[in-house]
């Protein structure tokens, strides 16, 4: 006879709300063993008897059955004497003194919910509302912690008894499905006219009516409004871009399904991962033969897909009722927003906010507590690299290792709870409690009052969730920062974490190290210690400290923003000597080079014209020598329309020049002057475009090969929002391997300012030590 043993088994991570109780009761009921299992404050607690052999079984297979975005994040094990008993089941969960409780995030609807969506015998046949235990709204209908369905705004509905029944089966994959509801007790979904006008009718069939007739639609989903219109239309597309004042940024797309995305797309098995995973996130992928309307994503040569996540989506691109050739086949799914505004949350505020924009809106009756935008992310080098993190993503959190970190190795209560408020563009919060960092949702761009509200939201959400009172606020020095104002306002310790620092530090944090490494820290704009901006940055950092080790040499901003606008100002900035242009590169300025003295005139006076040794602007420089004479629109529109006119088989490179040694400055304005050399000669613009990346890349490899011979450090990091880059990330990568230093790349922490917030809580967290 088998030995018969008894195993106490308690399990932590991301476990609520995500059918782990059912799904460990139907393994162990496969498996033939008795026992239990119950949720308590402190994590899953089970305990399996039966055969030696099975129970190890068990052990292997439950790491393996947590579905997704379930985490087991660890597991203790202990024998215990066996009882004798005979049958498997769930017990009642045991209160105590609550410990915070991941929540998983909002996820894409399930196979079997969307099977369930389409078949007509089903009860909840095209109900847009339809979730299960692995699938639906999580983190955005939460109205306080922990996570019940009476602390949600599910509280509102009140489960029929079919529903009812569903969620008290243990065997049932709706059981304890907090978002559980069917058309006779769950919410609803109505159509109405820009002004809140109700539209007869189906509520889907008629919005995809309007849809197909070049109509602007304003969807409520899961963490907020989109506008949607047809993105194969341009005249639609057009009216969307009049409307929001969005002039020529790219917009996100939708489709149905993988085979539609790999006919626009040039499609790889990571990218097609991403799209199909339950984050469902925005992927920006290669174009491919088939095209959008040409205005959907102009000048760039990418495009940003994500598939459907709710059944409103797979209701739209599916109805019924209506044929296949009458149906969207490619939507736009921007967010519903005014340019630069956080995605607006429920319908008082859509009526307010985008009733001028639309021509409908698409409503439910289920609160949107916490608003999410859509997560984007770009495959670089093989990896996924994640560039805006929100609905999908958060709150996930990361876990602090305690050495070098400042955290007592006993106790992490000892730690004070430490607020980072990260940067003004691309703004997302972050707090460490203990040894758990979690950074709060995508807020974006805190100029407007709206935006700084939700900033403030978002703060009080991530504190309330892990029962938080900050003792310290992390913030970035610059002096004209909301997020850094906020260190004013509070009576808080206020620790100063330079901009580029904490770049380097959230790489090295994804990376589980502690430092020293080497980086190159490129981006647009950060506000260095010298009071000066960087942005073309070689850092020797750790988690507490950094030095500046080299540069990018620096060149001017004729007019300020106006060259962040109008890169050819830092064109001529760059290609003139002594103040003056020189008469061989007048060509390159066009129908401006009778503006280029005034712009000169203003730099050698010093009026407006303040030097930056940053790379964003070095690549708009050279977009505008490679032709690019337009007035930029969105943030790093030149440098995209730079990367997408590369020619990915040029294998030339421009000299590269330093300038100093100590520090080891390269030399920005030859490397300008040799494209603009090119360019004059007649090389094509896809050449020099290539030429320039190729030449960037290799300046950042040789001064970090030239750094590790100084310090004898090996690893390396690429950090900043110029590696969002895919070429030039791509490039410095391989030339990289043909070195002996190991490079750090980012994934799940934004290398752009999303992922300050995260360095700035890691270098406050580490100096306590």
């Amino acid at each position: 006879m088998p030995r018969t043993v008894r195993k106490h088994i308690v399990l932590t991570g991301i476990l609520q709300g995500i059918g782990c109780r059912p799904t460990v009761y139907r393994v162990a009921l496969r498996l033939r063993l008795a026992g239990w299992v119950v949720n308590t404050t402190q994590g899953v607690q089970i305990e399996i008897e039966g055969p030696e052999s099975q129970c190890d079984r068990f052990l292997k297979e439950l790491t393996q059955a947590i579905p997704l975005p379930g985490r087991i994040d660890a597991t203790t094990v202990q024998d215990v004497p066996p009882k004798g008993e005979s049958d498997f089941r769930i017990e009642a969960s045991i209160q105590g003194e609550r410990t915070v409780t991941p929540i998983p995030p909002d996820t894409a609807t399930c196979g079997e919910c969307v099977s369930e969506l389409f078949d007509p015998e089903n009860r909840r046949f095209l109900y847009p509302f339809t979730t299960c235990t692995l699938c639906g709204p999580r983190f955005t209908v939460v109205r306080s912690f922990p996570y019940d369905r009476e602390r949600t705004s599910m509280a509102d509905f009140t489960m029929c008894p079919q529903c009812a029944a569903e969620y008290s089966t243990p065997e049932d994959r709706r059981f304890h499905s907090q978002t559980n509801c069917c058309p006779d007790c769950g919410p609803k979904l109505w159509l109405t006219d820009s002004g809140g006008e109700p539209i007869s009718g189906d509520p889907i069939s008629r919005a995809v009516e309007l849809l197909m007739r070049g109509k602007v639609l304003g969807i409520k989903g899961i963490g907020g409004f989109h506008l949607a219109c047809d993105a194969l239309n341009p005249e639609a597309v057009d009216l969307l871009r009049q409307r929001k004042g969005r002039a020529e940024k790219p917009f996100a797309v939708m489709m149905p399904d993988i085979a539609t995305v790999e006919r626009y797309c040039i499609v790889t098995e990571s990218e097609r991962d991403l799209l199909t995973s339950p984050v469902a996130p925005i992927v920006l992928m290669q174009k491919g033969a088939e095209q959008t309307a040409e205005n959907v994503a102009p000048f760039v040569g990418t495009l940003g897909v994500m598939l459907p996540y709710s059944p409103i989506h797979h209701l739209l691109f599916r109805p019924p009722d209506i044929p296949p050739d009458r149906r969207p086949e490619v939507l736009v799914m921007t967010s519903g927003n005014r340019s630069e505004e956080p995605i607006a949350r429920d319908n008082e505020e859509a009526l307010d906010r985008l009733h001028d924009l639309v021509d409908a809106f698409l409503f439910h009756d289920r609160e949107i507590v916490l608003r999410t935008d859509d997560s984007i992310l770009r495959v670089i080098a093989g990896n996924p690299t994640v560039f805006r993190r929100s609905r999908g993503l958060v709150p996930g959190e990361f876990r602090v290792p305690r050495i070098g970190s400042g955290l007592n190795e006993k106790d992490d209560s000892l730690a004070p709870v430490i607020l980072a408020a990260g940067g003004d563009l691309k703004n997302a919060a972050a707090v460490i409690k203990g040894d758990r960092l979690v950074p709060g949702p995508h807020v974006g761009d805190l100029a407007s009052p709206v935006g700084q509200d939700y900033f403030l939201q978002s703060v009080r959400v991530l504190t309330e969730y892990l029962e938080a009172e900050p003792g310290i606020v992390a913030v970035d020095p610059h002096p004209e920062y909301f997020s850094s104002t906020l260190a004013s306002e509070t009576e808080l310790v206020v620790d100063e974490v330079f901009h580029h620092h904490a770049h380097a530090v959230s790489l090295l944090f994804q990376h589980g190290l502690s430092g020293p490494a080497i980086f190159a820290v490129f981006d647009g704009t950060g506000y260095g210690t010298d009071g000066t901006i960087w942005g073309g940055e070689f850092l020797i950092a750790d988690r507490r400290n950094f030095s500046r080790a080299g540069h990018l040499s620096l060149f001017p901003l004729p007019g300020g923003e106006a060259a962040i606008r109008e890169p050819i100002r830092i064109l001529a900035g760059l290609l003139a000597q002594d103040g003056e242009l020189r008469s061989e590169f007048g060509p390159l300025l066009g129908s401006h080079i009778n503006k280029a003295p005034l712009w000169l005139e203003a730099v050698r006076k010093r009026l407006n014209s303040p030097y930056t040794s940053s790379a964003g602007r070095l690549f708009d420089a050279a977009a505008a020598v490679a032709g690019f004479h337009r007035h930029v629109t969105f943030e790093g529109q030149a440098a995209m329309w730079l990367e997408a006119l590369a020619d990915p088989h040029e294998t030339g490179e421009y000299p590269i020049r330093f300038l100093g040694d100590d520090p080891l400055i390269a030399d920005s304005a030859a490397l300008i002057m040799e494209a603009a050399r090119d360019m004059l000669s007649g090389t094509a613009q896809s050449r020099i475009a290539a030429r320039f990346h190729n030449s960037m890349a290799r300046l950042i490899t040789r001064a970090l090969l030239e750094f590790s011979q100084r310090t004898g450090l090996e690893t390396v990091g690429l950090t900043g929002g110029c590696f969002q880059n895919k070429l030039l990330t791509e490039r410095t990568v391989e030339l990289l391997r043909e070195t002996n230093l190991h490079a750090l790349l980012h994934s799940s922490i934004p290398p752009n300012d999303g992922g300050i917030a995260a360095g700035q809580a890691l270098s406050a967290l580490s100096r306590l030590a």
